[in-house]
Formats: C-alpha cells, structure tokens, sequence
C-alpha cells in the first residue's frame, strides 16, 4: 500500500526547500500490483545547489501507463463506502471523480516530492461496474492526504453481494472495510449480504443460481416486446427483396442441396459482385434444428423461410438488448428504459432485423461492438469491427476508424494494442472464411475485397443512382431513428458527459459515407445502436430535469407540457410505425402472385413456370418454390419462341403481351402514399399468365385424368 511519512530532519541539512514548501520532507513508496508490468516514477528534476525550491520545474505529464491504487468497500444500509489509497494528494484538482448510475471512474495525478529534493509524478486509473445502480446526485466524496472517501447513495436499498457487478471477477487490489458493515444480527441469513465478501474462497461465494439467471439470459418482461416486434414484421413481411436474394438463396442450397454445390443458385446467377457464406452459414446451422424436422413431415419450405428471417431476427434483437443491458450498467436503469422505448418506436431498424441483407449482419456485429464499448471492454469492440469490416461489410471501416482514434486517444488502451488487436482479429476472419469462400465460389477469392474495390476505385454503385451530400442526415436518419434522432443531435449537450462519444462518433462515420454519391438508408444501419444509446441518455437526462408536478403555477404546466409532449411524440412514432409496415406488406407483389399461382393451378407434368425479372426482385425465391411436378425456370432474356414451352409466365405489368398466353391474375403493389383514404395507394405491379390452350385441355380433361387433390404439391398457404 502506498504510505506517505515524516523524515527526520538531519543534522546539518539546510532547511531552505522546507521552510519553502510544505511537502518537502515527504517521502513516499508503492509496492506494483504487477511487478512485470510497473511504471518506475519519472525523475522530473533536483533542488539546485542553492536549495532553491523556485529552480524546480513544472512537472512533466504522467507516465503512459496509470497504477491501480488500492481501495477497499463497505456498506451500511442505503449508502457503500469506497475508499480509494492515493498518497500526497495535495488538492481537488488532482482527483476526477465521475459517478454514473452503474459504473465509477477514478482518476488522479500527484507529485511526490522525494528526499534531496527530487520530484516525481504518478497518475492513478481505477474503473469500476457497480454491482446495482447509483444515485448519482445523491453521492458525496471526500478528499484527504492519502485517500478518497467515496459515499455511494443505492437507488435500491438493498445488500449488495459484491462491489462490481455479477460477471465481473474480484479486483486483485480490493479489500473489505469492516469498519463500514450492517451487523445487527452476526448470525442471520439476511444480514450476512451486508457485508463485503470476498471471491476467492468457496464459502464466500453466493449461493448457487440458475445458469439462465446468472448469465443475465433472462428475459425481463418488458424486453419481450422487442423480440415480439421483431417477429411480428417478420410474420407480417415473410417475403425478401433482390437485395437479399444472395443470402436468402445460399441458405436454402445449404439447406437443401447440402453437398450437391452444383445444384446451387449463385453459380447461375452470381449477382453483380460475389458475397460471403459466412453469414449463411451461420444462419442455416442455426435455423437447421427447425428446418429439418419441418421438411420431413412433408411441409412447403416457404415455412423454413420463414425460420430462418426469425432465427436472424432473433439474434439481431438479442443484440439489441444485450446494448440496452450495457447502457443500463453505464447510465442507469432510466437510460435503459428509454433505450428500450426508442427501439420500439423505430420501423426500419427491427424491420430489417430479420432480412438477410449483407447490411443486417454489419448492423448486428456493430450492436456487438456497441455493447462492448458501453462495458469498456474495448479490445473485444475492436475485434468485432474489425471482423465485421473483413467479413461482411467493409463500409463498417468508417465507423472502426473514429472509434479506434478515440481509443487510443484517450489512452484507454495503447496505440500498439490498438494495431495488433486489429490485425489479428482481420487474420482470424480472413484465414477462418476465406477458403469456405473460395471452395464455394471454385476460385481463390476474399469477397468483401472485391465489394470494396467494386464501390470504391470502380464507383459501380454511382450507376444505381446519386443522391445530394446531405441526404442521410436530412432524409435517411430521420426515417430509421424517428424520435431518436434528435434527441442523439441533443445528447452532447445535455446527456452525461460519457454519452457524448456515442452520438459524435457515429454522426462522424455517416459524414465521411456521405461522400459517396449512391445512398441508401440500409447502409448506414450500424450508426443506430451507438446513436441509440446517446438518445437514450439524452432523453433519460431531460426527463429527470423535468420539474415535478405541483398542484397549480407555472411549474405544473411545465411538468405536464413537456409529458405530453413526450407523450405525443411516442404516439406519432408508433402511428408512422404502423403506416409503414402497412406499407411494406405491399412491396412483394412477386411473391404473393407466385402463392396466387400455386392455389390456383393444380399442376401436372407439363407445368412450368417462368419467373420473370420483376417477379424475382420482388419477392420470389426458392423457398417459395413447391416439389413435382411444378418446375421452375428463372432464366433471363429468353426470346418469345422460348416462352412458349413453359405453362404459366410471371411478369412485370408493363411486358408487352405475350402470344399464346391470356391473363389469369393482376397483382397490386404499393405506389405511393396519399393524405386522404385510402392513403395507400396501390397499382398493377405483376401479371400472371397462362397458356391459352391449356386451359382448355384442363377444362375438358375427365376427372380422372387429374392429380388428386393435395398431391404434387398443391398446397393452400
């Protein structure tokens, strides 16, 4: 432990440099935690000759890597008492203290002035999760010459087990205080919490829990909603875009044709730029446990479909509320509840939770990262960025960039440990997906590589179209945060100081994507957990300052104006949540006129179909397609002559007609909203046509001559 004490003056010692400063004579030692991985004090410089204190310098900065002080804890009733050893503090403004709702963070620098004369400077780090929340306007500390008192008032009076949180192991340097213990009865189990134990000897450690509870698996009720609305657009929307048609399509080979990798959809239709499996992969491994038992019993696979957008809406809402659990452990329980309310009043963040775009799994790998930078474990954030860029999405650069600056800016970890933390988690990634790529594709290849170089140096996004430099702030963010997003605009201003870097941090990647011409809201998803969180801190920090509600006077319509106001805003995002899933039901006319096709026509063996382009951008895929004796054909550009041998044709409304065939279905997609009923306002979007001749051999065909009902695949869905 570090000690400050008294030399006695010696005979013959000039008295100048004591006479002239009041620690002079002070002498101090401190034993390393970690002898291995010390920092020596820094030799700032000598008395002169003379004895003249004045010839000393200021001192230099503190060294690169802080000492862990010593602390030990109590408690009795409402309040914990730490008390943090630092030796020679001289005033308060060696000390920063910053308290939040679940976490403590200590800071101090003070210089020791040694015997003869020589100065030295050490700077202290102690981080702390707290083991319940706080209440921060509550708590008090007090600074003496070799210690910090620190009076943490609970928000719940209740014992705690340990001083930092469940999942967090003992502190090397932290000891009990018993001069701070609620004793009333020694020998009663209730009592028996209040006093600080120690983790490292069996009998101390709690009774056992179950593992779901103790791991924090647990759902609270409240966070069942958000696996509710993630489910429920996936029920509501269960069919998928072109731009999901890579990932959507190579599960189902996985699924399906398994080992038969010449069977599989990306060799016919590789799609501009190739993808990686990774996330396939993982999708169908996950999915496999549902989806096998569902097609043995014979089942369409459009419900495997269906497992697999709820098993990846399961993890992307898994991650969302592993954030909220992090942002209640770093702001408090009022943080995480408004964290939680935000969620559920944006649409376009849990609708595309479940889609199977490229973007979906860069969104969930930077919820991964976010959590883990609320908990300060940055080293893990770093690696998942750095995976996901080498993975999955490359774009996710931007955001890695700021956040490993701000990293090793603050010193919160190393600049070599950023570097090395970075490669070897972009090696890993590479070395573990890479030849599952290249054997999958039949040629050496890193796919994301080449996405970037694609939309980078070949600008071959530009040619889907451009979009104003201010269109993700103006129009993008606005529509994905909904209410969030100016309360994340707010949050440096207003939210504590820690939630700062979340909302600048993501607004910095989305600036620097700005600058190329193509946009879509979908690709700049990963800034939404970050700014997430900086919404929820911000609105967390009005509402407190909202006065309380008196009975009469301004103060009460204060109170009451800025409730209903939350209030209303919360009722008009949840209207415009609604308006857009209506909406979106609407954006599949492909898929729902193939299910029309499969309960009209009873197929035979001369029943084929071709999907045209339209069809398969909206939402026809190979789960949709039923077992013989349907036979489908998603083959482009073929001349008139070709259509004739397919039975049925599944086409954009705007195809000129097609000889021999007739119109049996017009399916309606959405075209546009309107002010007055029906508000939205739907128009032909994909016909559906059969062949004239056989629909006359169909009516004239005895019935025997016909499959039997239910047989072949003629299923109702």
């Amino acid at each position: 432990r570090s000690s400050c004490r008294l030399l006695p003056a010696l005979p013959g010692m000039a008295p100048t440099s004591d006479a002239k400063s009041a620690s002079g004579h002070l002498y101090w030692s401190r034993a390393p935690t970690k002898p291995e991985g010390s920092v020596p004090p820094r030799r700032l410089d000598a008395v002169a000759a003379t004895g003249d204190a004045a010839a000393i310098p200021d001192p230099a900065p503190a060294a690169a890597a802080p000492w862990c002080p010593l602390f030990k804890w109590g408690q009795r009733g409402a309040t914990v008492y730490l008390t943090i050893f630092v030796p020679c503090l001289k005033g308060d403004d060696d000390v920063q203290l910053d308290i939040a709702a679940g976490t403590l963070t200590f800071t101090a620098r003070r210089v020791a002035e040694l015997a003869g004369g020589v100065r030295a400077e050490r700077s202290y780090r102690l981080h702390l999760q707290l083991f319940d929340e706080v209440d921060p306007a509550r708590c008090a500390h007090h600074l003496r010459h070799d210690h910090v008192r620190v009076e943490l008032a609970k928000r719940r009076a209740r014992p705690w087990r340990f001083l930092q949180a469940a999942g967090v192991s003992k502190h090397p340097n932290e000891r009990p205080d018993f001069d701070h213990c609620d004793d009333d009865s020694g020998s009663s189990d209730d009592a028996a919490p209040a006093r600080p134990v120690s983790r490292g000897t069996p009998a101390a450690r709690p009774r056992a829990q179950p593992v779901l509870g103790r791991m924090g698996w647990l759902l609270e009720p409240a966070e069942a909603l958000l696996l509710g609305a993630v489910a429920l657009y996936a029920l509501a929307c269960p069919y998928t875009k072109v731009e999901e048609s890579f990932n959507l399509q190579a599960t189902h080979d996985l699924l399906f044709h398994r080992a038969d990798l010449q069977a599989y959809d990306h060799h016919a239709f590789p799609g501009v730029v190739p993808r990686t499996f990774a996330g396939a992969l993982c999708l169908a491994a996950a999915a496999a446990p549902v989806v096998l038992p569902l097609h043995a019993l014979g089942l369409p696979k459009w419900y495997a479909q269906l497992a697999v957008r709820l098993v990846l809406g399961l993890a992307s809402a898994c991650a969302t509320l592993a954030v909220r659990r992090a942002a209640r452990a770093r702001f408090g329980r009022a943080t995480a509840d408004a964290h939680l309310l935000l969620c559920l009043c944006q649409f376009h963040p849990l609708f595309y939770a479940s889609r199977t775009l490229p973007n979906t799994f860069g969104t969930l790998v930077a919820a991964v990262a976010t959590e883990a930078w609320l908990r300060h474990s940055h080293r893990r954030a770093l690696a998942a960025l750095t995976v996901g860029i080498v993975v999955f999405r490359a774009d996710l650069l931007l955001l890695l960039g700021p956040y490993a600056v701000l990293v090793a800016a603050t010193r919160r970890l190393p600049l070599p440990t950023v570097v090395a933390t970075g490669l070897t988690a972009a090696a890993a990634a590479l070395l573990a997906t890479a030849p599952v790529d290249s054997v999958l594709w039949r040629r050496p290849l890193w796919p994301e590589a080449q996405v970037l170089l694609a939309n980078t140096v070949g600008n071959m996004s530009a040619g889907y179209g451009s979009a104003p430099w201010h269109w993700y702030f103006s129009s993008a963010l606005p529509r994905a945060l909904t209410l969030a997003y100016p309360l994340a605009l707010l949050a440096p201003a207003v939210a504590p100081h820690p939630a700062a870097e979340f909302a600048l941090l993501p607004l910095a990647a989305v600036s620097l994507y700005s600058l190329l011409p193509h946009k879509e809201l979908r690709f700049v998803l990963y800034a939404v957990p970050p700014l997430n969180v900086a919404a929820a801190a911000a609105l967390a920090a009005l509402r407190a300052r909202l006065p309380a509600a008196p009975r009469t006077g301004p103060r009460r319509a204060l109170a009451v104006a800025g409730r209903l106001g939350l209030a209303a805003a919360v009722a008009a995002s949840l209207a415009l949540v609604g308006a857009s899933l209506a909406a979106a039901r609407l954006n599949y006319p492909g898929a729902h006129a193939l299910m029309q096709l499969h309960r009209t026509v009873r197929p035979d063996r001369r029943t084929r179909v071709h999907i045209g382009v339209d069809a398969a951008m909206s939402g026809v895929s190979r789960f949709l397609e039923l077992p013989a004796p349907w036979r489908y054909s998603k083959a482009e550009n073929l001349p008139a002559a070709d259509l004739q041998s397919f039975s049925h044709l599944l086409v954009g409304s705007n195809v000129a007609p097609v000889a021999g065939f007739e119109l049996l279905h017009e399916e309606q997609g959405f075209a546009r909203a309107s002010l007055r009923p029906p508000f939205l306002l739907t128009e032909p979007k994909i016909h559906v046509l059969s062949r004239k001749a056989e629909r006359v051999d169909r009516r004239r065909a005895p019935p025997e001559a016909e499959p039997r009902r239910g047989a072949g695949g003629d299923f109702f869905l």
